[in-house]
């Protein structure tokens, strides 16, 4: 059975390392490692058997059963335990017992506690160490001393703060995941809505053309006493519009639904050209504009296909416009070729009587335009004068 990395790492629990280290200072008591240190303070015990060095180790281990809930108390009684086990001689099994209380304390302590801790260890390291200096002994034998009360002591601190350190940059590093995950969520609803915002545009281009053109017609028709003929005839080019939306709507669901799959390029654009610019002014003239197509764009010279297509929404738009807001107007569409390689697009329409009403129109139309202008990189300007609208935009061509 393969274990998981997660059961590998989980740590012994604290009953089970406090009688591994029980049953440790035993043997080493049975073996007769005591008296580790003589003089002074330590050994003044001196014991008639080893056995009660046992005393002190039962009591170590059992604050260690305790270090993780009252790490404080735990570190206390450790102490205390070390402090009667160095009367006795000193053995090497509490010594342990106090590592891991120790290490374990300073390992989630406050940094106050730390701080404390820390001052704790440099007196206990240099208060021996000056009171052997001023009873007379060498400065050798002091610094002796203060060398290894310092391995003693300051090992577990040592170690707990390399160890902790570690596991605040594994928190740091968790925590930089969670925001790039984050991040990411956000940049994706963020396409999300740049999609959703797409999507507004294409279907208000390619159902507003068709919708005024049976609108227009329909409303010819109404306004004028019926004819079998005329009636006939609108009712096929109502028929016509009404076909050519549904066309248009049933490509732009095609092209959502493959834009779904991970193979397609989000920068695919839209299957309308230029190539339909004929086509969609002739639908204008059939709507009772007198449209016009001038390419005066340099030969071999070519566009990246969602430039085209972003002219070819724009035109549709200025045309839509005219025909909507100035009947019977005229209206030219010229292509030409930008200084810089791009797509140069104009649309002159002449205003008429009823073309004072797009002021009340909802402009959604000419924010349309600058919005798939600038998403291509490119820019739009807008002039309106008591003759004409004029929609000027310069695309940029391919970049290198």
């Amino acid at each position: 059975m393969t274990t998981t990395p997660t059961a590998a790492r989980r740590p012994w629990p604290a009953p089970a390392v406090a009688a591994v280290t029980f049953a440790v200072g035993v043997a080493l008591v049975a073996i007769g490692f005591t008296h580790l240190w003589n003089g002074g303070f330590v050994g003044s015990g001196s014991p008639d058997s080893d056995w009660w060095f046992l005393l002190p180790l039962a009591v170590a281990c059992a604050a260690m059963l305790i270090k993780r809930r009252t790490p404080r108390l735990a570190l206390g009684i450790a102490t205390a335990a070390l402090l009667a086990d160095l009367y006795l001689g000193s053995s090497l099994g509490t010594l342990l017992a106090f590592y891991d209380v120790l290490y374990a304390v300073a390992l989630t302590a406050s940094p106050r506690l730390r701080r404390v801790l820390a001052f704790a260890a440099a007196v206990a390291v240099g208060g021996p160490a000056i009171a052997v200096l001023a009873a007379g002994a060498d400065l050798r034998i002091a610094l002796f001393v203060a060398v290894q009360l310092f391995a003693l002591l300051a090992t577990p601190l040592w170690w707990a703060s390399d160890v902790r350190k570690r596991n605040e940059l594994l928190d740091l590093a968790a925590q930089r995941t969670a925001d790039l995950g984050r991040i990411h969520d956000l940049s994706r609803e963020r396409a999300v809505g740049e999609e959703r915002t797409a999507m507004a545009r294409d279907l208000h281009d390619l159902v507003a053309s068709h919708m005024s053109a049976i609108a227009i017609r329909s409303g010819a028709a109404l306004a004028t006493p019926p004819d079998a003929a005329r009636d006939r005839a609108a009712l096929e080019a109502i028929r016509e519009s009404a076909l050519a939306a549904h066309a248009d709507m049933r490509s732009m669901i095609t092209l959502l639904r493959d834009s779904a799959t991970p193979e397609r390029d989000s920068a695919t654009p839209a299957t309308a050209t230029l190539g339909d610019l004929p086509a969609l002014l002739g639908r204008a003239g059939g709507m009772g504009v007198k449209a016009q197509l001038v390419d005066d764009r340099a030969a071999g010279a070519t566009v990246p296909s969602a430039t085209e297509h972003a002219a070819f929404r724009i035109a549709q738009e200025a045309v839509i416009n005219a025909v909507q807001h100035a009947p019977g107007s005229e209206v030219k569409v010229r292509l030409a070729t930008g200084d810089d390689g791009g797509l140069h697009l104009v649309v002159r329409s002449t205003r008429t009587r009823r073309a004072a009403e797009a002021a009340s129109s909802g402009g959604v139309g000419l924010l349309t335009m600058a919005e798939r202008a600038r998403a291509v990189g490119g820019e739009l300007s807008v002039e309106s004068t008591d003759a004409e609208w004029v929609v000027e935009a310069r695309l940029p061509g391919a970049t290198s």
